[in-house]
């Protein structure tokens, strides 16, 4: 994505930033190269089920089972359960049985919080903000993996919050997980900025709540609402430092 000089009411609004906040999937930790390299750890680890297998074959059913639980609980559906059935689905894509559901979400678990995935540019960005900002993290997420993916990456000491939907009972784009952070550090909303990776959870939420956003759009997507518009966009984390002068 090309970079844009900021304009001047962006850099004055700028000037108002003393915290960042920031999403963790797919912004700072890298989900979809996590899942690709989980998957081989699962494959490898159970050769008397996926031995015989094509390998693309399974890691289409993986996505798509994988797809299909996260849109489960974006819409709202309990956690409870969640990576047991992601686990029975995949199996059963796969036509083989579920009573390998278990060690299946068992090595998920266990081993996807200390894959090294993150996001380019992510730790060097948020180690150069740190001495300068209060930083802060939201995510809809369980708490058992999220706090590991940032000890993973090396980050979790340099954030003064990390609020997580599951220990709020709050999800984004609910407006008041955004300001329960800023609640939690002193803060108002205006003084926050929000950079998130996800238009409809990410911008719209961080939005509404009075928040400045920058939306981390490596796909270069459109906005699925014209308006509700992010404050700034970017394709590469380390453009944002430039707009925050």
């Amino acid at each position: 994505m090309t970079y844009v000089q900021p304009s001047i009411r962006l850099i004055v609004m700028m000037k108002s930033i003393k915290t960042i906040l920031f999403d963790i999937d797919d912004t700072l930790f890298d989900r979809n190269l996590a899942q690709a390299k989980i998957l081989q750890i699962i494959v490898d680890s159970l050769p008397e089920i996926f031995g015989a297998l094509d390998i693309k074959r399974v890691a289409k059913a993986f996505s798509e089972s994988d797809r299909l639980t996260v849109a489960e609980f974006d819409s709202g559906m309990p956690s409870e359960g969640l990576r047991d059935r992601r686990s029975r689905l995949f199996l059963g894509l796969l036509d083989l049985p579920e009573s390998f559901a278990d060690k299946i979400t068992e090595i998920y678990v266990r081993h996807l919080p200390a894959v090294d995935a993150p996001v380019e540019g992510a730790v060097r960005l948020v180690r150069e903000l740190s001495g300068k900002y209060q930083l802060g993290a939201v995510s809809n997420g369980l708490p058992d993996v999220q706090y590991r993916k940032l000890e993973s990456l090396g980050l979790r000491h340099l954030f003064s919050c990390i609020i997580l939907s599951e220990e709020v009972g709050i999800r984004k784009p609910d407006p008041r997980i955004f300001l329960k952070a800023a609640h939690i550090l002193h803060m108002l909303p205006g003084q926050c900025l929000y950079i998130g990776d996800t238009y409809a959870s990410d911008i719209v939420g961080a939005k509404n709540a009075g928040m400045q956003a920058c939306w981390f759009n490596r796909a270069q997507l459109l906005p699925q609402n014209e308006q509700i518009k992010p404050d700034f966009v970017v394709g590469d984390l380390l453009e944002i430092p430039k707009f925050l002068k």
